[in-house]
C-alpha cells in the first residue's frame, strides 16, 4: 500500500466526518433559533433529521459500495455533503436549513459505510482488528474537538462558519479519495447479490453485537440532543458547553486504548459482560441524578464520562465481531449495522427533542432506557454456541 501513514489520517477523517458533522453545531443551537426566528424545538429537530437521512441512507451507499467500489460511492456522498454544507451560507428560513441537514446526513454517511469496508479491503484480519481498535478511539475525540471548535467559530464568526468548515474538510476528503483509492470494480459482485437482508439479521452473533453497539450510541446522541439545553439551563455559555464534552471525550480514549491493551490478556467475550455492567451502572446513576438529585454539572459529568469509557471499549470489541461474520459482504454488512445503530439513535434523539420542556428528566431516563437494549443483544448474541469467536 502507497502512504501508508496518509491513508490511516485518511481513515480516521472519514470515520470521524460524520461526527463532526453532528457536533460541531451543538453550541450553535441558541445562535441559530435566533437567527433564523425559530423555536428551540426546531432547532433540536435538526439533530434528529440529520439521523435520520445518516440512518436511511446507510442501506443505500452500502449495497453499492460493495457492486461499484468505494471510491465512486465516496465521491458521490463527499460531494453531497461538501455543497450541502456550503448552503447553509445562504438559509434564512429554519425549514431550509432541516432540508440542508438530511442531504448533510445523506452524504456523509457514505464516509461512514466505506471506512469500515476499506479496512476489510486493505488489511487482513488480524490487522483489521488493531486497525479497529487505533482508529475508534480516534473517533471518540470528535465529540470535544467538534463543539470546542463550533464554539470557537461562533466567537469569531456567524453560526454559518461551522457548516463552512465542514465543507472545506469534505472537500478535503474529496481529493484523498480521488488520489488514495483506487478505480476499481469489486470483482465478487455475483456473491454479494446472493447475500439477503434475512440472513444477515438472523445471524445472532452479527444482530447481537450490533445492538450493543446501537444501544450504546443511542445513549451518546440522546445526551448530544439535550445537553446544549440541559447546560443552558445549569448557566453555562456556548463555550463552556464546548468545553463540557472534553471530559467524556478523554474518558472514551482511555477506555478505547485500555481496551486494546486488555485484548492482550483477555479476550472480548471475557471483557464485554465486566464492560456492560459499568455501562449499566453509569446510566443508572445519571437517572438518579436527573430525577431525584439537585443537577451539577460534576453529578453529571462524572457517570457521564464513566459510561463513555466503557463505550470506548465496548465499541472496538462489538463492532470488530459484527463485520467480521461476513467479510466478503463488508459494506452491506456496515450499512445493516450503520441502519440500526443511527435508527435507534434517530429515535431516541427523538424521544429527547419532542420533550424539551422536561429535558433533564427525560435524557436521562432515554439513556437508561438503553442498557436493557444493551443487554438483550449481549443475550441474543450468545443464543448459540457458535456466535462466540
Amino acid at each position: 500500500m502507497q502512504h501508508p501513514k496518509l491513508f490511516f489520517v485518511y481513515l480516521a477523517l472519514l470515520s470521524m466526518l460524520g461526527f463532526l458533522a453532528t457536533d460541531m453545531y451543538l453550541p450553535a443551537f441558541t445562535a441559530i433559533q435566533e437567527s433564523l426566528s425559530t423555536t428551540a424545538n426546531k432547532v433540536s429537530a435538526s439533530l434528529s433529521l440529520f439521523l435520520a437521512g445518516f440512518c436511511c441512507a446507510q442501506l443505500f451507499w452500502g449495497p453499492l459500495s460493495d457492486k461499484i467500489g468505494r471510491r465512486s460511492v465516496l465521491c458521490c456522498g463527499l460531494a453531497l455533503f461538501t455543497l450541502s454544507c456550503l448552503a447553509v451560507a445562504w438559509v434564512s428560513d429554519a425549514r431550509v436549513l432541516l432540508v440542508l441537514r438530511f442531504l448533510q446526513a445523506t452524504g456523509v454517511c457514505a464516509a461512514a459505510v466505506c471506512w469500515q469496508s476499506l479496512v476489510l479491503d486493505h488489511f487482513p484480519k488480524e490487522k483489521a482488528h488493531k486497525m479497529f481498535a487505533a482508529i475508534m478511539p480516534l473517533v471518540a475525540l470528535s465529540p470535544a474537538l467538534a463543539p470546542l471548535l463550533g464554539a470557537w467559530l461562533i466567537n469569531h464568526f456567524d453560526w454559518q462558519a461551522i457548516f463552512l468548515t465542514l465543507a472545506l474538510l469534505g472537500g478535503l476528503l474529496l481529493v484523498l479519495t480521488c488520489y488514495l483509492i483506487p478505480a476499481q470494480r469489486p470483482s465478487h459482485t455475483e456473491d454479494i447479490k446472493s447475500l439477503p437482508y434475512q440472513q444477515l439479521l438472523l445471524q445472532p452473533t452479527f444482530i447481537g453485537n450490533i445492538l450493543i453497539y446501537a444501544a450504546c450510541s443511542a445513549s451518546f446522541f440522546a445526551w448530544l440532543t439535550g445537553s446544549p439545553f440541559i447546560m443552558g439551563q445549569l448557566g453555562l455559555t456556548p463555550s463552556e458547553i464546548g468545553l463540557s464534552y472534553l471530559p467524556q471525550t478523554v474518558t472514551f480514549l482511555i477506555g478505547g486504548f485500555g481496551c486494546r491493551a486488555l485484548l492482550n490478556r483477555f479476550t472480548g467475550d471475557q471483557l464485554l459482560p465486566w464492560l456492560l455492567l459499568v455501562y449499566c451502572l453509569s446510566v443508572l446513576a445519571l437517572m438518579i441524578v436527573g430525577w431525584w438529585m439537585t443537577p451539577s454539572l460534576t453529578l453529571l459529568l462524572v457517570p457521564f464520562s464513566l459510561m463513555a469509557m466503557s463505550n470506548g471499549a465496548i465499541y472496538p470489541i462489538v463492532v470488530s465481531k459484527a463485520l467480521k461474520v461476513f467479510p466478503a459482504h463488508s459494506g452491506k454488512a456496515a450499512s445493516v449495522q450503520n441502519f440500526v445503530q443511527l435508527g435507534l439513535c434517530f429515535i431516541f434523539s427523538l424521544w429527547v427533542s419532542s420533550h424539551i420542556s422536561h429535558v433533564l428528566t427525560v435524557t436521562v431516563t432515554a439513556m437508561a432506557t438503553t442498557a436493557l437494549l444493551a443487554f438483550v443483544g449481549y443475550f441474543c448474541q450468545y443464543s448459540r454456541t457458535d456466535s462466540a469467536d
